[in-house]
């Protein structure tokens, strides 16, 4: 069975209970020719899954450990040997903590799974476009590599899924740099589209069966979504899914920049849906901090900018409950978050609105504050989409 890159399954899942998980992978993953067409027996086979904090399960900011499991069981039967591996956004020291606390380690060691950290295994040197990058080792010399993401919304790239999981497959804080090369969203999302390709994902399965929507990938809200997709090619999956979410996929930056690469499929009406596409009203996207400039002509643009902006900043009453973990200053790429006396303190000039420090805050105390005049123009370009 030949699957091309504009087909995607989707079946339904209500909840995580590991029955309704398992049936739902195998359904979603048969209709695409079953993962025994994907895995060979004795191929070393690499589960991606997504593990941006130390957060448990009913979070919902990381994978699930039942759908982990499912797929584990899956490769397993087809006499493949998983392997489970990442790098989220935090130190490589504290790696142990991410799969205890998520859920993971529990699922790995019931059914004998080697944990990877990939700080530690290595990586190869890769160029895409004129950009320099480093790939773990485990994602390039695995036989296969499966995608686990989850739905989510993202304050930077405003989704992120089966294509920005890849951006895990670089180890360390590596990522940080590319967030300080690459400040912009859409030039960061050409970043996160080339470390998607150069991975290669040979199959995403993705959960949803509980995504986030609102302040993501950390801070937003879960929301029942009921579905786990499969399919071979991620572009094509975030394009359909973005669909289903209300979001016009080229809105997206990875999609579009992606499409636009032949990476995928992203007009909707070429793709393949194997399965019932679910009804999701009023899904709640992140302000989009890129738009609004479009929309005011260019010399008051240039005049109102040190009035115009929108950046992170902290909540002191969420912050104070946190003991003072210090997530936000180790994870900033420009060190623009410095500890202060009570909570950290922002230096704005060096601030590259990467919202790195809301993506690795644990306790959602990190939120988006705009300046009047950038709430005044973003009211004027809804106004004009309408």
């Amino acid at each position: 069975m030949i699957i091309m890159i504009n087909t995607v399954s989707i079946a339904q899942c209500a909840s995580y209970d590991l029955d309704d998980v398992k049936k739902a992978v195998r359904t979603s993953t048969d209709n695409i020719g079953g993962i025994d067409s994907f895995v060979d027996k004795g191929d070393k086979v690499l589960l991606k899954p997504n593990l941006l904090q130390a957060r448990p399960p009913e979070d919902m900011v990381t994978t699930h450990p039942k759908i982990l499991e499912a797929v584990i069981l899956e490769v397993k039967e087809c006499g493949g040997i998983p392997m489970v591996g990442d790098s989220p956004g935090g130190p490589a020291s504290g790696m142990k903590e991410y799969w205890k606390v998520t859920g993971l380690e529990d699922v790995c060691r019931h059914h004998d799974v080697k944990l990877l950290n990939f700080e530690k295994m290595g990586s190869y040197p890769k160029t895409r476009n004129g950009r320099d990058y480093y790939i773990s080792k485990p994602a390039m010399d695995c036989d296969l590599l499966i995608n686990l993401p989850k739905i989510k919304t993202h304050g930077l790239t405003i989704f992120t899924c089966a294509v920005k999981n890849m951006f895990g497959t670089v180890p360390g804080f590596t990522k940080v740099e590319y967030h300080k090369k690459a400040p912009q969203p859409s030039e960061f999302a050409k970043i996160v589209v080339d470390i998607y390709a150069l991975a290669q994902p040979g199959l995403n399965i993705v959960d949803g069966v509980v995504g986030m929507e609102g302040n993501g990938p950390s801070s937003g809200d879960p929301r029942d979504l009921g579905m786990v997709l499969a399919g071979k090619n991620g572009v094509t999956m975030d394009s359909l899914i973005c669909h289903i979410l209300g979001k016009e996929p080229l809105k997206v930056p990875t999609n579009a920049i992606a499409g636009e690469q032949g990476l995928g499929e992203t007009d909707i009406h070429k793709i393949k849906v194997l399965g019932d596409i679910p009804a999701v009203k009023n899904f709640k996207w992140p302000p989009n901090m890129s738009q609004t400039l479009e929309f005011i002509p260019g010399s008051l643009a240039r005049g109102l900018m040190k009035y115009f902006w929108v950046r992170p900043a902290i909540d002191s009453n969420k912050c104070d409950k946190c003991d003072k973990c210090g997530k936000c200053v180790e994870s900033c790429p420009t060190e623009a978050v410095k500890c202060g006396v009570y909570i950290p303190e922002f230096q704005y000039p060096e601030c590259i609105n990467c919202l790195c420090c809301m993506e690795m805050c644990p306790y959602g105390a990190v939120y988006i504050d705009k300046s009047l005049i950038y709430r005044l123009g973003s009211r004027f370009s809804k106004s004009l989409t309408r």
